[in-house]
């Protein structure tokens, strides 16, 4: 009598639980890139195929045969990948291929990147961005990466870094 009356105990508690479970799905990339600049949206593999005008309607270097690439991780951290494609001035010097590491921070609407070690950009240089973001594109509004591409201070200061996601 005592193990059935446990086993009835055990049996409701089982139902008790499950009733309780979280019944709701994992929300898509779509919803958490509609909140904005967040973490979840932000963190991904992301390729820059160009330096391009502030409005996409004139792009100054098309890297789109062997893309920049922009690894961004969930622990503050970047690593970013030159173009080595010879349209670019500094992949032709010498930047081509290699890897630029540094942290990143999200700081109410602005992005807070600071490049760490790199044999081609300043180390410990940091920029504040107001980026767009979306499940496909990260503009940065800002030429970074590529700057020392950019050799006219008015084009630099009309151009963008505008990354598209690697879908996985």
């Amino acid at each position: 009598m005592k193990k059935i009356f446990l086993t009835a105990i055990a049996a409701a508690s089982l139902c008790f639980l499950s009733a309780c479970s979280d019944d709701e799905s994992e929300p898509t990339l779509e919803e958490l890139c509609a909140a904005g600049l967040n973490e979840d949206c932000l963190v991904g593999t992301w390729n820059l195929n160009g330096i391009e005008t502030m409005d996409g309607s004139q792009v100054w270097h098309n890297y789109g045969t062997a893309p920049s690439t922009l690894v961004i991780t969930d622990d503050g951290k970047f690593e970013f990948t030159f173009t080595t494609s010879n349209v670019s001035e500094m992949a032709s010097s010498g930047c081509g291929g290699t890897k630029t590491y540094g942290s990143w921070e999200i700081l109410g609407a602005s992005l807070k990147i600071k490049i760490g070690r790199s044999d081609c950009l300043i180390t410990g240089q940091s920029y504040t961005l107001t980026p767009t973001l979306s499940v496909t594109n990260l503009n940065l509004n800002k030429v970074v990466f590529h700057e020392n591409d950019m050799t006219d201070a008015l084009t630099k200061a009309n151009s963008t870094e505008n990354f598209v996601r690697v879908m996985q």
